[in-house]
């Protein structure tokens, strides 16, 4: 197979994406991302593939897992991608358009993950067409919470990943094009205030201020962060739309560093803010620290090094020269890194801004990047 001609058609991407893009599912919202689980499944049933949808758990949307070739086949390549984007229902009538504009697609999870998926699927499209026959049965897992810590899903993709000989994550790639072999570990914290709730208006006095608490404690996250670890408040919930005297208050904490003993002293330091400290209401508020979700380190091995050296010598066959790094910010290529199964990241289209509103992909990566995944599924044995 010459990969160097091999044809991916960026059209079709963009025409897949678009739709996945225009089906908003923000993590936290369970039945839109079940709605862009069924696309996803409706497009796959489509290709040929038998499709399992699997419920969603603890309020997050549904799965789908999807397999191509003999089921009898055994362990294979498992494509493992998310479903879920941080951006809110209405993103993309308001500040995130779909758009394409000099030579780059913009959208709500255009970049972080859909286009990694709908070039996935690009290539096993075309590997068929083109009568290639992957030397290992080809599977899908599409989650539902990544982008929530894959508080929900953690069990189902160790589960699938067992059952798989490689990885393939393709998440997008950084502007630098390099693909990933190894993340650094994360952990998502939550923070509890709870105060005494009177009268806002009467008995102002009686009552003790979980958010006053909660205020007082925020810059003393803040003040955690250094080089070992980094702390990031990413939401905030507290009160009642009503005239009392707030009883509760809540905040989660992203926290990545470079070893698991660092996140697990963030823990302890985390907890340490609410003894001894007066948190602006005397003795009347309590302070809880919790653990939303964690993913592992995923530290490269000699078998992800071989796989990612199997990838490096097919985009050296494509024109592409690419470099491979160990990276903060997790995916679920942490959870089967740490499994110890080959997994490679990064794999799917360039792009910037995660996260953003600028969010966007290199049109221009497509092909190359379409061509490099094909290649993977068609030789990987």
């Amino acid at each position: 197979m010459d990969l160097s001609r091999f044809p991916i058609e960026p059209e079709a991407v963009v025409r897949r994406l678009r739709r996945w893009v225009e089906c908003e599912s923000p993590s936290w919202d369970g039945a839109a991302v079940s709605t862009m689980a069924a696309l996803a499944a409706e497009d796959l049933r489509g290709m040929g593939a038998r499709v399992r949808s699997i419920p969603g758990e603890k309020g997050y949307g549904d799965c789908v897992l999807a397999e191509f070739g003999s089921s009898n086949a055994g362990p294979g390549v498992l494509v493992l991608g998310h479903l879920d984007t941080v951006h809110p229902k209405g993103a993309l009538a308001g500040p995130m358009p779909w758009r394409e504009h000099e030579g780059r697609c913009y959208g709500p999870g255009a970049y972080d993950m859909k286009s990694g998926i709908c070039l996935a699927l690009e290539a096993v499209e075309r590997l068929r067409r083109e009568g290639v026959e992957p030397k290992l049965p080809v599977r899908f897992l599409l989650t539902s919470d990544e982008e929530s810590g894959s508080p929900s899903t953690r069990g189902l993709i160790e589960k699938t990943a067992r059952e798989a000989r490689f990885v393939l994550v393709p998440e997008g790639s950084e502007p630098n094009g390099n693909l990933v072999s190894g993340r650094f570990p994360t952990t998502r914290f939550q923070v509890w205030t709870f105060g005494r709730p009177s009268h806002a208006l009467l008995q102002r006095s009686v009552g003790r201020s979980a958010i006053n608490a909660m205020a007082a404690i925020l810059p003393r996250i803040e003040a955690l962060n250094g080089e070992a670890c980094s702390f990031t408040v990413t939401y905030l919930m507290a009160g009642e739309r009503v005239a009392s005297v707030p009883m509760e208050s809540y905040a989660e904490i992203i926290c990545t560093a470079r070893t698991q003993d660092d996140l697990d002293e963030a823990l302890v330091r985390l907890q340490d803010l609410g003894t001894g400290e007066d948190l602006g209401a005397g003795d009347d508020i309590d302070f809880k620290v919790g653990i939303k979700a964690r993913r592992p380190t995923w530290t490269p091995g000699d078998a992800d090094a071989l796989l990612w050296q199997r990838a490096r010598d097919l985009a050296g066959g494509i024109g592409l020269q690419l470099d491979c790094e160990m990276l903060f910010g997790g995916s679920d290529g942490n959870i089967t890194g740490a499994l110890g199964i080959p997994t490679l990241d990064a794999l799917g289209p360039v792009g910037a801004d995660a996260h953003q509103h600028s969010e966007n992909i290199d049109l221009s990566s497509l092909v190359p990047r379409g061509r490099l995944m094909a290649g993977l599924l068609a030789t990987l044995d």
